[in-house]
């Protein structure tokens, strides 16, 4: 059986502190809370109530990690991983943000899948039965002077807010919003900044939560390739 990564669904590092743990934990559990969201996200909040248990005793957490490790592999051959591809950089670490959706060649599933995928976690709307935490796996290249020097990059993901237009309704009267296009959701893109540190080495994976930007059936898994 798969072992759920705890830290992922709480958005926190492995080494996160105790407090840290714990805002983590008040925040999700207010934002998603069934009293507010409904009774569509309330697996999800067992979730988050299920890794605090956990990560917030000593004990428990310590022999949580241990199980973790253990069971990395066999929940990575579970998983049908998602894969985009970037390729080599023109300069060290790319100054401007990269879209995940649109500066990188998807090879499955389909970009409106994975855009509908991403939407979903703002409209609640359409959520397949059993949908849970995947990894969006990014391959980047650098070259063998990028990975010895490390720095830091930036990747743009898709968010959705309410149509500041129509108020969220998609209607402008009788007629369709034209703003959103009848959608009643506009896309915006927020910047996530990863470090990449130096001398790294090629098959390195960095794992990025982004439940802080409101996407929870979603993490970045960026594989580092030198070339």
């Amino acid at each position: 059986m798969a072992t759920k990564d705890y830290y992922l669904i709480l958005g926190v590092s492995r080494t996160e502190s105790a407090s840290g743990i714990r805002d983590a934990f008040r925040e999700l559990a207010k934002r998603y809370h069934p009293d507010r969201v409904g009774p569509t996200e309330t697996s999800f909040f067992q979730d988050i109530v299920g890794a605090y248990q956990v990560l917030s005793d000593p004990e428990r957490r310590k022999h949580y990690n241990q199980g973790l490790r253990h069971g990395a592999a066999s929940e990575e051959m579970q998983l049908e991983p998602i894969i985009v591809r970037q390729g080599p950089w023109s300069e060290p670490l790319v100054p401007e943000p990269m879209s995940i959706l649109r500066d990188f060649h998807t090879f499955g599933p389909s970009f409106a899948a994975l855009f509908e995928r991403f939407r979903r976690n703002f409209t609640h709307q359409g959520v397949p039965k059993g949908e849970r935490l995947e990894g969006l796996n990014l391959e980047v290249i650098l070259s063998p002077d990028e990975a010895l020097r490390g720095g830091a990059t930036s990747l743009g993901v898709p968010v959705f807010y309410p149509c500041p237009v129509c108020g969220g309704s998609g209607r402008d009267w009788l007629f369709a919003c034209t703003y959103c296009r009848g959608q009643g959701m506009i896309e915006q893109e927020e910047t996530v900044r990863i470090h990449i540190p130096p001398v790294v080495r090629d098959d390195t994976i960095l794992e990025i939560p982004i439940r802080g930007l409101g996407v929870h059936n979603f993490y970045l898994r960026l594989h580092i390739r030198i070339g």
